[in-house]
């Protein structure tokens, strides 16, 4: 017996500038992952802290970056590359979150194919 999907059968529109070239590498960023998920970006750097991931994987996924509120404040953010990505928001729950999953894993393998 096949489990069936209970995703739509068209992905949720997924903002474009959630995925970018860096250095000529796809990457997204903690503040686009908090975006999409609908979560604070302190939750979304929390959940990065917490990752129970070898050391090594961890320096080569989540690069320490920073950005400039509207107040000129500047803030921590992370870079972060697929795997990165699909590392930490395998932890993501619910309908939403498996809708995304498969938007942002689309939107990188795009620009990837590019």
């Amino acid at each position: 017996m096949t489990p069936r999907s209970t995703l739509p059968a068209t992905v949720v529109p997924f903002p474009a500038q959630a995925v970018v070239l860096k250095d000529g590498h796809p990457i997204t960023t903690s503040l686009a992952i908090a975006e999409v998920f609908d979560k604070l970006h302190k939750d979304v750097l929390r959940a990065i802290h917490n990752l129970d991931c070898p050391p090594e994987f961890g320096r080569r996924n989540f690069a320490p970056s920073n950005y400039l509120t509207d107040q000129g404040k500047n803030q921590p953010m992370y870079d972060i590359t697929k795997d990165g990505m699909v590392y930490l928001v395998m932890g993501f729950h619910g309908h939403q979150a498996a809708r995304f999953k498969v938007a942002y894993i689309e939107a990188f393998n795009a620009l990837e194919a590019q």
